[in-house]
């Protein structure tokens, strides 16, 4: 197995792992505690979420840059990122533990989220952008699994229903603070005494990193803001909300999948030949629609059965947002290819401009009063928030690349949303007869009326082997 076959597994293993570890650990909260802590719990992470973007302010992605064009980490670049990284951490949780003491009024909430916060520094100690940088996937990999298993076990030995609330936040603190410390003992490895150009101070490094952390604020500030708002507001609909979308975020390894398994082929495309995008952009968004398509017809199939299962009877609410969400989970991954696209022909400002369009539209809806609840609204919020920048987006991609946009995507919509309805209403008469349509005949159906060729099948078989 080759260098790269070795980091991409190690990348998706690391991904898929860390993410199940971590779903069973809310799984065990929610069981343990029920909606409204839940709730609680979510907001404090998704405010946690905030700080630790504007504490990193693109710092670890200007020292994946540096690391990766050297192939090589100077242990005076490491330093002096570090420095400024936790200079602004310590800034950060100064001003928000502040902000956070006086503005929320729920006592719980208000000490889970300072508590929350003190794993700001063991983050910025975190050195996963070296191993980025030096393509050391393996180590980053493992790293990941061990912050997860520890958050678990601390999870499993010390919480209980009737145990303080603080002790969930300790342990995420625990399990990062061991994350920092493996990766810090494995870097001294390939730490180098050569000097770095990157010359100012600290302030400086962090002026020229702003622009790095920009879009990724944008798109937490969309996916974040549900979980805390709704965590401030009405905690027991945020647990419910958080529940559905933790399930999600489990979903979404696939996009990591496909971005891992066909970037590279457009980025070298676009290298050897642009006027070839023409063949492979519509193969690869025929693969990824289907794909994503089915197993979105699959997750809502089982949601009804699952979710209670595994969360409880509290968390019935949760089944009808999520089955929302699962259209937010297509059109995500359907996105990325469209990004990664955008990027590779070094459009970024476009992909900028679509996350700015979609947030605009989700905080429209998401803030809009009326009678349906808010973590109802909160779901649609995040569909338009995709279906918006898909839009901004595919105007851009057709002004270069020549496509069928109804054979390529809203054909594979609509075939979707014709077998999900036919589905939904036999449902009621023939459970089971209706899971297996949807787990046998659904894929066909969706293969033939896409008409994906023989050549659309030996690509994505290439892709994958």
């Amino acid at each position: 197995m080759n260098h790269v076959s070795v980091n991409v597994l190690s990348l998706l293993g690391a991904d898929s792992t860390s993410k199940l570890l971590g779903f069973i650990s809310i799984t065990f909260l929610a069981r343990s505690y029920g909606p409204e802590v839940i709730g609680l719990i979510a907001a404090a992470m998704g405010i946690f979420s905030y700080c630790n973007i504007i504490s990193e302010a693109g710092l670890p992605i200007l020292g994946t840059r540096k690391i990766a064009g050297k192939n090589s980490a100077s242990a005076s670049l490491i330093n002096r990122l570090v420095k400024a990284r936790f200079i602004l951490t310590v800034f950060v949780f100064s001003i928000s533990t502040v902000i956070i003491f006086f503005s929320l009024n729920d006592r719980s909430l208000r000490y889970l989220t300072i508590i929350y916060l003190l794993s700001l520094f063991p983050s910025s100690l975190l050195l996963e952008w070296v191993f980025q940088g030096l393509k050391k996937i393996i180590f980053l990999a493992w790293g990941r699994i061990l912050s997860a298993s520890i958050y678990l076990l601390w999870l499993l030995m010390f919480v209980r229903t009737d145990s303080s609330l603080i002790m969930i936040p300790i342990g995420w603190i625990v399990g990062v603070s061991c994350q920092a410390i493996f990766l810090w003992r494995q870097s001294l490895r390939y730490k180098e005494r050569n000097e770095t150009n990157l010359s100012g101070s600290s302030i400086d490094l962090i002026k020229l990193s702003l622009p790095f952390g920009f879009a990724s604020l944008i798109a937490q500030s969309v996916t974040q803001f549900p979980i805390i708002y709704l965590g401030i507001t009405d905690p027991e609909a945020g647990g419910v909300f958080s529940i559905a979308f933790r399930v999600i975020i489990l979903l979404l390894v696939v996009d990591r999948v496909f971005y891992t398994l066909f970037f590279p082929s457009i980025t070298s495309v676009i290298k050897e030949d642009e006027n070839k995008l023409g063949i492979y952009f519509p193969r690869i968004v025929k693969i990824v629609a289907t794909s994503t398509i089915y197993i979105g017809i699959m997750a809502v199939m089982s949601s009804k059965q699952l979710l209670p299962l595994l969360f409880g009877k509290e968390f019935i609410e949760s089944i009808l947002i999520f089955q929302l969400l699962v259209l937010y989970f297509i059109v995500s991954v359907l996105n990325s290819v469209f990004t990664f696209t955008l990027v590779g022909v070094k459009k970024d400002s476009i992909y900028l401009k679509s996350l700015f369009l979609g947030a605009i539209g989700f905080f429209g809806i998401m803030l809009l009063p009326g009678p349906a609840p808010s973590s109802h609204l909160a779901a649609i919020g995040l569909v338009l928030f995709q279906l918006i920048s898909l839009f901004v987006m595919l105007r851009e991609v057709q002004s270069f690349i020549n496509f069928s946009v109804i054979r390529t995507i809203l054909t594979p919509i609509l075939s979707g949303a014709s077998i999900m309805i036919l589905l939904i209403m036999s449902n009621s008469f023939f459970q089971s007869f209706s899971f297996i349509i949807a787990l046998i005949i659904s894929p066909i159906i969706l293969y033939y009326s896409v008409g994906i060729t023989k050549e659309d099948k030996n690509y994505a078989l290439k892709a994958i082997s």
